[in-house]
């Protein structure tokens, strides 16, 4: 499993298992009032579900050193989530999970393109959606149908609307009109 990426599920099973290195640490004198000491806790899991952690704590120390520090990275920033940013991201997996397989294909290559844009342009079109976010709901339901109808023009369609929206004397900026260019900022 050495130098192989791990996706989010083999993440989150693999630190799970993790946690039976803490579990089996010996109790610390003077834990906090109320906590369970770790080989209670463990005494208490259900048969099937320690054949799991240890399943887990295996291939944990399987992983290379860099795959259980980025493990223990992403496991921490989920930690530092609020319940609602959880929450959030819960129900974008399940819909994500809800999706046939041609629709995560779009997703995925959709992503891809963002990650390609440059930090700037991204950072843009993140303050653009927030301006629309914002709209009244009458106002932001009209802009969305706007920019459907905007996506449904072909490039040479689009490259005309801007051509028409250029004020008098302004140089057009040509190109291949694939409605990622946005004039207004």
């Amino acid at each position: 499993m050495k130098n192989r990426p791990v996706n989010r599920r083999q993440a989150l099973a693999v630190l799970a298992g993790a946690t039976l290195a803490l579990w089996a640490a010996p109790a610390r004198p003077g834990h906090a009032a109320g906590e369970a000491d770790p080989r209670q806790r463990w005494d208490a899991l259900p048969p099937e579900q320690r054949r799991q952690v240890l399943a887990n704590y295996r291939r944990w120390k399987q992983l290379s050193a860099e795959d259980q520090e980025r493990l223990r990275r992403r496991y921490q920033r989920w930690q530092s989530l609020t319940p609602e940013q959880r929450q959030f991201i819960r129900r974008n997996r399940e819909r994500l999970r809800q999706l046939s397989l041609e629709e995560r294909r779009v997703l995925a290559q959709r992503l891809r393109r963002w990650e390609q844009l440059p930090a700037a342009q991204q950072e843009r079109l993140r303050r653009n959606l927030q301006r629309v976010l914002e709209l009244p709901p009458g106002e932001r339901q009209q802009t969305l149908q706007e920019l459907r109808r905007w996506r449904e023009l072909s490039p040479a369609e689009r490259d005309a609307v801007r051509e028409r929206m250029q004020p008098q004397g302004a140089p057009h900026g040509g190109g291949g009109g694939d409605g990622n260019r946005h004039r207004r900022q």
